[in-house]
């Protein structure tokens, strides 16, 4: 148990990100921004004023959700191109500074180093105030819900709504149901869909006060980057995707509807709001250490079933790990022998018969045992027939 609410102390980690990172346009995966967030429980500054991220194994398997087998393969498709396409190091960002009239453009991580189970990352040095020693402008996410989201949209979604309502709430000091409005082209360069990096006519654009976000989305397709260019196809395998993803895993409870002009949707309204965080978190934090509860099963259970096996009974309980500790103590407990032990276990935990008390074991049957003896025998009348005879 104490190690239970230790893990749940660090699942349930927060860390903080820059509203200009959350909010700059730009292109990543889902695995790098995983990575930033693990790795700010563990950064320095180095002496080249860049800040260094150090990831350990175990939390390098949380994320990859691996209970077992090396870890290089996973990092190497991170930072090999030729092996996976899109890399930590295509995490690119295009920051806009109004005020002060300048437009810059970022990779993130320009280093990495992995060895010893260790990954070490290291970010560009032009972002280190954005990243460390953040004093204003943040926002607090969540790493139990940043590690549970699959699409890289799902999280720049979750990123970019938590910033939005966050921000809004501080302003107005409300909290409940808030509106967030967006054009379909500023949409799509916040999700990294339409990137500008490549297009000096894109970059132009945007370095303007008010941008034309429907020239950008001409220039977008001149340069080939129509992907998801119908609505009904963005909206399928973007937004009704990200929003499932969200409400089943996040704080936020996010429904939106196109915005039209005429019968052509041109932007999308979010509408926000946050849910009682308490209910869904039992389950966070036992999806993000199934491994760590997988190696306590196998140690104590090793004996009696095979891993495939285990997985399943940890499967069937839904990794809780006390159900399971239970129902395996009764099952030692029984009283008779157990034909098949995987599907006694399974039916103790779906029945909850472990909270019953154990039948007590029964000595061993054998023939003499069977045997019930007489003692009302009439021993003159025996002696009298065998005399007769």
């Amino acid at each position: 148990m104490q190690k239970e609410k230790r893990d749940q102390l660090i699942v349930n980690k927060s860390y903080k990100k820059s509203n200009e990172l959350i909010n700059a346009m730009g292109k990543g995966t889902a695995l790098s921004q995983k990575l930033f967030a693990i790795g700010m429980q563990h950064i320095h500054v180095d002496e080249t004023n860049n800040v260094v991220a150090t990831i350990y194994g175990t939390d390098l398997r949380k994320m990859f959700k691996s209970s077992s087998g090396s870890l290089y393969e996973h990092i190497e498709a991170l930072c090999d191109r030729q092996i996976k396409g899109a890399t930590i190091f295509d995490w690119n960002l295009l920051m806009k500074d109004k005020e002060n009239g300048k437009i810059e453009a970022h990779q993130v991580v320009t280093d990495a180093s992995f060895k010893n189970g260790t990954l070490t990352l290291r970010y560009n040095n032009s972002l280190t105030d954005k990243i460390v020693n953040l004093q204003k402008d943040y926002t607090v996410l969540s790493l139990a819900e940043t590690l549970s989201l699959k699409s890289v949209y799902s999280l720049r979604l979750y990123e970019m709504l938590k910033s939005a309502y966050d921000y809004q709430s501080a302003v107005t000091k409300k909290q409940g149901d808030m509106v967030f409005e967006y054009l379909l082209p500023e949409l799509k360069l916040e999700l990294g869909i339409i990137n500008s990096g490549g297009s000096k006519e894109i970059k132009a654009e945007l370095e303007k006060e008010s941008p034309d976000y429907d020239r950008i989305d001409e220039l977008a397709e001149k340069t080939g980057q129509n992907k998801y260019k119908e609505f009904k196809i963005f909206n399928r395998n973007v937004l009704l995707k990200a929003k499932e993803e969200l409400n089943n895993k996040t704080s936020l409870v996010v429904d939106y509807e196109p915005i039209k002009s005429g019968r052509k949707a041109v932007g999308i309204r979010f509408f926000v709001t946050k849910k009682d965080l308490e209910a869904p978190k039992t389950v966070q934090i036992v999806q993000a250490n199934r491994d760590e509860i997988l190696d306590e099963l196998i140690d104590l259970m090793h004996d009696d079933f095979k891993l495939r096996e285990i997985r399943e009974i940890a499967e069937a309980a839904d990794y809780d790990i006390s159900k399971i500790k239970k129902a395996y103590e009764y099952m030692q407990n029984y009283g008779t022998d157990i034909d098949v032990p995987i599907a006694f276990i399974k039916d103790c935990i779906k029945k909850g018969y472990y909270n019953t008390e154990s039948k007590p074991k029964a000595a061993k049957n054998n023939s003499f045992n069977n045997f019930s003896q007489r003692t009302d025998y009439d021993f003159e009348e025996l002696e009298r027939k065998l005399l007769e005879n």
